[in-house]
């Protein structure tokens, strides 16, 4: 039987701390990466596979079946067979397109098929540009069924100026920083059909709560809620670009770059992604997805894509560097088929 790598006994003083809770503070791990381990069947309690919301009584034993750091520090394995589309580089940045429904990187050591996996194959210098080495020298993340534009740093200097960059805040005046900072567009096909061709919204971000708590975020609406102390500012413009079918096609400005901003902020605009099930969207009908025939698979999910992202130079800080990443093919046949009504 294989030994536990980190055990832990519960003290009085702990009684009653959820299993979660419990794992990242005494391995200094963040709540959702501990999350991670539990619901993967890494921590026992007594013997027995724990879960997460298990409140802990004094005496019980936690074991960790891997050593918590391991998922953290461990560089992503090199993939060079994982197709990988460049749009952008020079000897400080890379900018890839990254496919929808493909993760940005590794959440556990050894864990393949991310963007990460097929970057570091071809540029293995990204591996010790950024912290945690397993984000591949990322210097941002775009969500598992989002597209587009994803930008990776190729030296330690490059990455802390740009995260430097992606931290800059922006005034919910829409004053930025903009010799700092990061400008990033997107297109989001979206269920309805807005009164106005432009509109905004500003209202903070809270997290979630019940069963999909840790999975999704909630919008600030009442005054108690915004003045919460855990209310995250968040800023996003929307722009018409088409409308057809019960369907909108947005150009989306992120002034702040909130974990699933733009869903949410949707969402409670009514308008929810195409395919964002989590916020209230709707699902594709099956029968325009086998339309599309081999393209069927990759026009799954959400439908936002990370269309613009502008960037000052690292060694040049008084250039910007602008990239446009194509909207890939299988959404953009979605996009025609939805907008013409099917």
């Amino acid at each position: 039987m294989t030994e536990p790598a980190r055990t832990f006994v519960v003290e009085d003083a702990v009684a009653h701390s959820r299993l979660d809770h419990f794992v990242a503070q005494r391995t200094g791990l963040s709540r959702a990466a501990a999350m991670r381990l539990i619901s993967e069947g890494l921590v026992q309690v007594d013997g027995r596979a724990g879960k997460k919301g298990a409140l802990l009584t004094p005496g019980q034993t936690v074991a960790l079946k891997v050593d918590p750091q391991d998922a953290q520090t461990a560089p992503p394995v090199p993939q060079p067979e994982l197709p990988l589309t460049e749009l952008y580089q020079d000897a400080d940045v890379v900018v890839v397109q990254k496919p929808a429904g493909m993760p940005c990187h590794p959440l556990r050591a050894g864990e393949l098929n991310t963007v990460a996996n097929a970057l570091v194959a071809r540029h293995p210098e990204c591996v010790k540009a950024g912290y945690p080495e397993r984000e591949g020298g990322l210097c941002h993340r775009l969500d598992t069924f989002t597209s587009g534009a994803l930008l990776a740093a190729r030296t330690r200097p490059a990455w802390q100026a740009l995260r430097a960059g992606f931290s800059a805040a922006a005034g919910l005046g829409g004053e930025r920083a903009s010799d700092v900072s990061i400008d990033k567009e997107y297109l989001a096909l979206c269920y309805g059909s807005p009164t106005e061709d432009e509109f905004e919204l500003t209202l903070p971000l809270l997290p979630g709560t019940g069963p999909d708590g840790h999975r999704k975020v909630l919008v600030a609406s009442t005054s108690e809620q915004i003045y919460r102390p855990d209310a995250l500012d968040a800023h996003t413009r929307f722009a018409v670009q088409a409308r057809g079918g019960g369907y909108v096609l947005l150009r989306v400005t992120a002034l702040t770059g909130r974990r699933h901003q733009i869903r949410a902020h949707l969402a409670h605009l009514g308008l929810p992604l195409v395919g964002d099930t989590l916020y209230g969207g709707p699902e594709v009908d099956a029968q325009v997805l086998a339309s599309l025939g081999t393209d069927a698979e990759a026009a799954g999910g959400y439908f936002l894509h990370a269309q613009r992202l502008s960037f000052p130079s690292p060694s040049k800080p008084t250039q910007r560097i602008t990239v446009e990443a194509p909207l890939p093919k299988a959404r953009e046949r979605l996009l025609e088929k939805l907008l013409a009504g099917g």
